[in-house]
């Protein structure tokens, strides 16, 4: 069983009558107390030790208690200790000059018990519930932290090499996770399957679901199912475990000895073909994955691909972007940034990319910025 331990206070005060009142006090309340008469050995002692709160005398011989306050509060080891000065200065002025060194309060002379205790016991639980704050905070930080590890191994943006096709992706979340997702499988037939999807929402449990689906995705027996017949699977799948979030998605095969490319999406919008310097725009019906626990209506298309096509997918984070004035960019706009660098390829052509939509924001990502593009040698 494990007790509570007793707070420990600093006194510092040059009179021993007010040293021996407040260490009385503190005592039969059972705190811890450190006592010193001056500034330097205070300094000392907060060196040295940890406290949760510090009785600060404003007039002391040699270093002033507002001078002990400010070198206390820029120090790591003191500087979330609340400082309580003790004056018998009565004037706004003086109070003022030692709230504003950081201290969070004051009490004056001559003490009153209760008076004294309650300003105690108040500012020892603020500093415990910010001490919680923190420890919440760096918590989840080490949560996020491990969801991107996870991540970063889990999606994939390596794609494998091949004399037939080169594959390039940029991804820029909003937050430490996304919830934007790429993966890949390699058939053993040697099509290659890509599923791009968006998950809705942002964070941690946006990326807990692109991770689920990509699992499901990575494990799932392809090689007799259609595209639309694997976002099926997906779907039904996952629909079970999740009712807070959906996906749009985009699936892709690509039979390269054949050029053929089969494909089917899941409540996405188009995806771009630039061919011969144009774009056309590809896209089929379906709503997106656990949107609906009975309906997905995924359809499948097949095209011929050939030598210098070029496959752009991308998320609605690339078009769905707010400027200072918060008007969006939109796709028609997006559109016509693809169509003034529809003469750049490859690494080029998405880092171009980018590059302009976050000069729209100002810098600022709104939402998972995500982009896929297939080029066919």
């Amino acid at each position: 069983m494990h007790t509570k331990q007793a707070a420990k206070i600093l006194v510092v005060d040059d009179n021993e009558t007010n040293i021996e009142i407040i260490t009385h006090i503190l005592l039969n309340q059972g705190y811890e107390v450190a006592v010193a008469y001056d500034g330097e050995y205070a300094l000392e002692l907060a060196e040295a030790l940890d406290f949760d709160l510090i009785l600060l005398d404003i007039l002391l011989p040699g270093i002033s208690g507002l001078d002990v306050a400010k070198r206390l509060l820029t120090t790591d080891r003191s500087k979330n200790t609340p400082i309580l000065f003790l004056s018998a200065l009565n004037e706004t002025s003086d109070i003022v000059k030692g709230l504003e060194t950081g201290a969070v309060d004051y009490i004056t002379k001559p003490f009153q018990e209760t008076e004294i205790l309650a300003r105690i016991r108040t500012h020892i639980k603020i500093k415990t519930l910010e001490k919680e704050r923190i420890d919440l905070l760096q918590a989840i930080q080490k949560d996020l932290e491990l969801a991107k590890a996870n991540q970063e191994n889990l999606v994939t943006f390596q794609f494998p090499p091949s004399p037939l096709y080169q594959i390039y992706t940029s991804y820029k979340p909003m937050d430490l996770v996304g919830g934007d997702l790429i993966t890949y499988d390699l058939l053993p037939s040697g099509d290659l399957d890509i599923l791009f999807g968006d998950v809705t929402g942002h964070g941690i449990a946006a990326a807990m679901i692109s991770l689920m689906a990509i699992i499901t995705f990575k494990t799932m027996d392809k090689s007799f199912l259609s595209p639309s017949e694997s976002l099926y699977w997906i779907h039904s799948t996952l629909t079970p475990l999740i009712s807070t979030h959906f996906i749009s998605a985009i699936y892709i095969r690509y039979k390269a000895e054949e050029n053929l490319l089969s494909y089917s999406m899941a409540g996405h919008h188009s995806m771009f073909l630039i061919r011969d310097q144009k774009i056309t725009k590809l896209g089929t019906k379906g709503f997106c994955l656990m949107m609906f626990p009975d309906q997905l209506n995924a359809e499948n298309e097949d095209l011929f691909l050939s030598s210098g096509d070029r496959l752009f997918l991308f998320s609605d984070g690339m078009f769905e972007v707010p400027n200072d004035n918060e008007e969006y960019l939109g796709d028609q706009k997006f559109s016509e940034i693809i169509e003034s660098r529809i003469h750049l390829s490859g690494r080029e052509f998405l880092d171009s990319v980018q590059e302009e939509v976050l000069d729209y924001s100002g810098g600022k990502v709104a939402d998972d910025m995500t982009m896929l593009l297939l080029e066919i040698k």
